[in-house]
């Protein structure tokens, strides 16, 4: 039995994985006012992005998938005998929705996921099915394998405002963080979910210090890490030599979860 894995594009992959036959990525998209729609990861280079998220004074409106393009891609799947699909958390997005709708369409094997997650945890959760798939795993030990990824990934990032996620209504809990005083950089994490307070700490040295702090364990545990960032560049580069990881996947985070997040925002995620 063969297994593919549709996804979304709010799940960063290394390129090489995107390349495969087995996995098809389905975009959600986002629009700068009526005029200006973009496929997210597509119609614009992350450069570009970054660039008009900086001059325009408000965040892009995002929108989810048709289940019209989840059917499209299950149905260039034909090859394979099961269908995995992972989508971003249905707290943030109606992607996963969309998926379910697609599945009951399609005279196919499909069942659909919600990741509780995004970007770069949604990449650890889906790299652990592939890791499953290419041992020769079948699909109920892949489905599992991704079931326990999802019950541990952890998703830990930090902002310089929490105005996009604010406008965009994605802050969940951590709206009792506005208001705060002067120079207040919360630490963000997602949680069955949902973006949600982790800790409060005063400047950027020890907001960038409260997140060593707590993927540090996970560094000497040896688990799988991904980082993340929205032209972040360097504080990015701060916290990975602060944690002492080589060679671990770092995503550029594209247009939709970008809108939410806003420029400056960088994290990491971990299994």
């Amino acid at each position: 039995m063969t297994t593919a894995i549709v996804t979304d594009s709010t799940t960063s992959l290394p390129e090489e994985v995107l390349e495969r036959p087995n996995i098809r990525v389905v975009p959600l998209s986002f629009s700068f006012g009526p005029e200006e729609s973009y496929t997210d990861k597509v119609d614009l280079s992350n450069a570009e992005f970054y660039k008009k998220l900086g001059e325009t004074p408000s965040p892009p409106k995002t929108s989810q998938p048709s289940a019209g393009a989840f059917v499209r891609a299950y149905e260039s799947l034909r090859a394979y005998d099961n269908i995995l699909v992972l989508t971003i958390s249905s707290k943030l997005s109606g992607t996963y929705e969309s998926a379910l709708t697609a599945a009951g369409m399609v005279d196919r094997s499909v069942e659909v996921v919600d990741t509780k997650s995004a970007e770069m945890g949604s990449g650890l959760i889906m790299l652990e099915a592939l890791s499953v798939l290419d041992e020769g795993g079948s699909f109920e030990e892949i489905r599992q394998a991704v079931e326990v990824a999802v019950r541990r990934c952890k998703v830990l990032f930090a902002v310089g405002t929490l105005e996009y996620l604010e406008k965009n209504g994605r802050i969940g809990r951590a709206q009792r963080l506005l208001g705060t005083a002067l120079d207040i950089r919360p630490v963000l994490s997602v949680e069955d979910g949902e973006v949600v307070p982790h800790k409060r700490a005063r400047g950027r040295k020890r907001q960038l210090a409260a997140l060593l702090e707590e993927a540090r364990p996970a560094v000497e545990a040896g688990r799988p890490l991904a980082y993340g960032h929205v032209n972040a560049w360097e504080p990015l580069a701060e916290l990975r030599a602060g944690l002492g990881v080589k060679g671990d996947f770092v995503a550029e985070i594209g247009g939709v979860v970008g809108s939410h997040v806003g420029p400056g925002a960088y994290g990491v995620a971990f299994l």
